[in-house]
């Protein structure tokens, strides 16, 4: 069917005030959304993309996941809705291999990080959370991808001076990546073998 009539578009979409964006979805994309409606928080468009690529993303479905976040920093947004997508994506992309495109938003959201630290706090009980992905996940790039130890080392400096990490956190992950690093070179010398 070539064109689609306003009643096939699903009533959470209706809701949720998406209907343009379903419209432009291929039939593919359209039944990779089917899955996650019943499930779909419909109280804004942002409520709705970011509960959808929450929900794709549990399911790995990762190129889904990175359509609806980019879909959604394309909506105007506060700059606490965009940094919430934006780590959203950060998973997504990595999960995809697109380390460098990870990368970028990793700064992205660490730019934005001091106007909506507040409010990250207030939604955490009044402490940063565990899991942020421009800390946490930009690590994970630079040692476990790139074996960057030099800039994970300014990495923690950085984190320390922003706040996202105290004294304690920067001594313990300075030197799990000290012995990370020392690791992995005695590894290599282990693995090493002669030419006959």
């Amino acid at each position: 069917m070539l064109f689609k009539k306003a009643s096939d578009v699903p009533k959470e979409v209706s809701e949720a005030k998406v209907k343009d964006w379903y419209m432009s979805l291929s039939d593919q994309d359209r039944t990779k959304l089917s899955r996650y409606l019943g499930n779909a928080v419909v109280s804004s468009p942002f409520s709705f993309y970011s509960s959808v690529a929450s929900l794709a993303l549990n399911d790995e479905n990762y190129s889904f996941t990175a359509a609806v976040c980019e879909r959604c920093l394309a909506t105007k947004l506060s700059e606490m809705q965009a940094f919430a997508i934006t780590e959203t994506l950060i998973d997504a992309y990595i999960a995809m291999k697109r380390y460098d495109d990870a990368k970028v938003l990793c700064e992205k959201n660490l730019k934005l990080y001091p106007s909506v630290k507040n409010d990250i706090m207030k939604v955490n009980g009044g402490s940063l959370p565990e899991k942020m992905n421009c800390r946490n996940r930009y690590i994970d790039i630079v040692i476990g991808i790139e074996s960057g130890y030099d800039e994970a080392f300014r990495l923690l400096d950085r984190f320390f001076e922003m706040g996202l990490i105290n004294s304690e956190d920067l001594a313990f992950r300075t030197q799990s990546l000290k012995i990370h690093r020392l690791q992995r070179s005695f590894d290599g010398v282990f693995t090493y073998s002669y030419k006959d």
